[in-house]
């Protein structure tokens, strides 16, 4: 097949269209009309372009001879004569002369179609349907076959393309219905609403005619090219997608049609699409794809058909509705990992009712100003000695006076149960989503088990309460361990899908003579993914903002403790830690002011020489995030480690790491001639003296944590 006809005939539709405003899909229809070699009707009102349209088709095509491409054109009506359409009678013939006036065998009735339709390559018959019986007749036979019975010769017509126009649809009853079929493209045509457009229009030269340059005649199509592209048209295939949209469109006119009201039928609003003219369709379809370089009709191909099918006005809606449906239907397929997300999503939600909530019983205020419990599965008990139904159970209600019996039921309206101290419980338990009572009336009367009841009761979900620096390192820690990845995992498949889209769209989008707006049912199961995983983006964002606050303004204290995975906790909440998060400290908050800092819980004895490798050590024992930066504190730091040295060890204490006690402590400070060294001793005075650096004495790491 040749190649490269999809950019001469984009390039030739702009030269047809040029001076022609809101025509492109007219010319465009119009154009692939006459190169399937079928015929188009135009509805619209009179002045709407037209018979320009149909003009404009007829340049492009280049004549064989000098006479130039032979166009017909004409007005219907009911006064129309075929001689008007399919040119006089012969006189000569019926006296029986040839051309010259010359004496011939015999008498023949014949027309003369010297600029006629029937020697036509593209004819425009204007308000078609006005036209009387003999003239319509006639068309029917040069539409279908392509012949002009002339006298007693067949004439081969050279039409490549019919088009017709009205202001109206052919009427019911009248005998039109064979001819309007043979149209296989039908198309509105409308005045131009755009008002930069109409202005330009009607500034432009009245007089203008439309020329084509040297250059623009190279893109016209000859008859040869013509017939040899008409032998690859019928190459062509419908590819699998385009015969499932086309069944698809025929099962769906069907159930319409099968669905129709009386009164539909009654005015014609039924689907009637016959083999013939879906064979013509998919000729169209064919010629479609052959021009934009194609041996396979796609989907976008099959968007035509919204101008194949339709017969009325009613229908015109109708079908863009179908092919719109059946389009998406067959769209791109795709392949998003959602299901996947899903189940992410879920592991997520589960993680952050384990990490950041607590299960815990639920109170409600009765109106007595009781705090109670609620009843999930409320029935009937024995309380003392009345049958009630109790909504809510509390242990908190006290009786004056007694001391061996408390708590009381309520109803639904949060109303006492029990009218008297003979109403009330010896015992009450309460085990995680459940409450056991004993009803002391009974426990005392009858001691069996009818004084015990058990009813599971409603519990929250609630918010564990971290300090906000252990609740600001402990969710950005959390976040980058389980909400980074899926939401990184959906950003990543959002963007696979959009590539997919705009890849799989590109033949599509170069079709042309489509609607490109079908681009949108075509890709709509890539859309509908890409919507699926920003609502799962938004479903993970909605889990993440349980726990997540952007309010916090977290401070560093003297005594919180740091872990390996950056998480900070108060001194207060060491005692909720496991031992697992014990062993994982790395630092205690030794230093807080202008410098905040960490000293780590491991200490070391060397000479002052050998301190960098203490530095080293313990950089090579924690997380690559907070290895870096580790130093011996010089003599001005060491002095306020010692300062705030009783709340350090209390943490150190708590974590099983060691404390600063009354040892001597090496600073990374020396005397001005370098000989000695500056240390410290943790004693009750502090005393800070210098040294020469041949003494072995214990060393301790600090490290800057202004950022947490």
């Amino acid at each position: 097949m040749a190649t490269n006809k999809h950019d001469r005939i984009e390039k030739l539709l702009e030269v047809l269209g040029s001076g022609l405003y809101e025509k492109e899909t007219a010319v465009k229809l119009g154009l692939l009309t006459a190169l399937a070699g079928e015929s188009m009707f135009m509805l619209g009102a009179p002045g709407c372009a037209k018979s320009m349209i149909t003009r404009r088709i007829k340049e492009a095509f280049l004549a064989d001879d000098k006479e130039g491409v032979k166009y017909f054109e004409t007005l219907l009506n009911q006064f129309t004569t075929p001689e008007e359409v399919f040119g006089n009678i012969s006189l000569r013939a019926l006296n029986g002369e040839d051309e010259n006036g010359n004496k011939t065998k015999k008498e023949e009735y014949k027309r003369l179609t010297e600029g006629m339709l029937p020697e036509a390559d593209i004819a425009f018959l204007d308000e078609i349907w006005k036209a009387g019986p003999a003239i319509l007749n006639t068309l029917l036979t040069i539409v279908n076959e392509r012949k002009f019975h002339n006298g007693n010769k067949v004439m081969d017509v050279p039409l490549k393309a019919l088009f017709a126009a009205s202001n109206e649809l052919p009427a019911k009853g009248k005998g039109l219905e064979a001819l309007y079929d043979r149209f296989i493209i039908r198309f509105p045509v409308d005045f131009i609403k755009n008002e930069e457009d109409f202005f330009e229009m009607i500034d432009q030269p009245a007089h203008e005619k439309f020329k084509l340059s040297e250059e623009q005649k190279k893109l016209l199509i000859s008859n040869k090219e013509l017939k040899e592209w008409a032998k690859e048209i019928d190459k062509v295939s419908l590819s699998e997608v385009s015969r499932a949209v086309i069944s698809a469109i025929r099962k769906e006119m069907t159930l319409l049609n099968d669905s129709m009201s009386e009164e539909g039928i009654r005015n014609g609003e039924r689907f009637e699409v016959g083999d013939r003219r879906w064979k013509k369709i998919a000729h169209i379809l064919k010629t479609s794809a052959f021009l934009n370089d194609r041996t396979e009709v796609d989907l976008m191909d099959c968007s035509l058909i919204e101008n194949c099918i339709w017969g009325t006005e009613k229908q015109q809606k109708k079908v863009r509705e179908i092919v719109e449906k059946c389009l998406r239907d067959n769209g791109i397929p795709c392949d998003s990992a959602i299901e996947d997300i899903q189940e992410q999503i879920e592991e997520f939600t589960a993680k952050v009712d384990e990490e950041w909530f607590e299960l815990s019983p639920k109170l409600y205020e009765m109106q007595d100003g009781i705090k109670a419990y609620k009843i999930v599965n409320p029935k009937q008990v024995s309380f003392a000695d009345h049958t009630v139904l109790p909504a809510f159970v509390s242990k908190d209600y006290k009786w004056t006076d007694y001391t061996d019996r408390y708590g009381m039921l309520y109803d639904i309206n949060g109303s006492r149960l029990g009218p008297n101290y003979n109403f009330a419980f010896s015992d009450f338990k309460l085990n995680s989503n459940n409450v056991t009572w004993t009803d002391w009336w009974r426990y005392r009367n009858y001691n069996d088990s009818s004084a015990v009841h058990t009813f599971e009761i409603e519990i929250d979900n609630i918010e564990k309460g971290f300090s906000d620096i252990a609740h600001s390192t402990l969710q950005k820690k959390f976040s980058k361990e389980n909400y980074t990845p899926i939401s990184t995992y959906i950003k990543t498949e959002i963007e696979k899908l959009k590539e997919q889209k705009e890849r799989d769209a590109i033949p599509f989008k170069a079709n042309l003579f489509a609607d490109q707006s079908y681009n949108i049912s075509i890709t709509s199961k890539i859309d509908d993914s890409i919507k699926d995983l920003e609502d799962k983006q938004i479903e993970l964002d909605k889990q993440k903002d349980r726990y997540y606050s952007d309010e916090l303004e977290p401070e560093l204290s003297v005594g919180d403790i740091v872990l390996n995975d950056g998480s900070i906790f108060t001194a207060k909440e060491i005692k909720n830690l496991t031992e697992e998060q014990k062993e994982n400290v790395i630092g205690v908050i030794c230093i807080v002011d202008e410098s905040k800092y960490a000293i780590g819980v491991k200490q070391y004895s060397k000479k002052w020489a050998e301190m960098k490798s203490c530095c080293i050590d313990y950089s090579n024992n924690v997380a690559d995030d907070y290895a870096k930066d580790w130093i011996v504190p010089k003599i001005e730091l060491l002095q306020k480690i010692w300062e705030n040295r009783d709340i350090i060890n209390k943490s150190l204490t708590a974590v099983n790491g060691e404390t600063l006690d009354g040892k001597e402590y090496w600073s990374y400070s020396e005397t001005d001639d370098k000989s000695a060294a500056l240390y410290m001793t943790f004693d009750d005075r502090g005393h800070e003296d210098h040294t020469t650096k041949d003494h072995e004495y214990t060393v301790c790491v600090i490290r800057d944590w202004q950022k947490f």
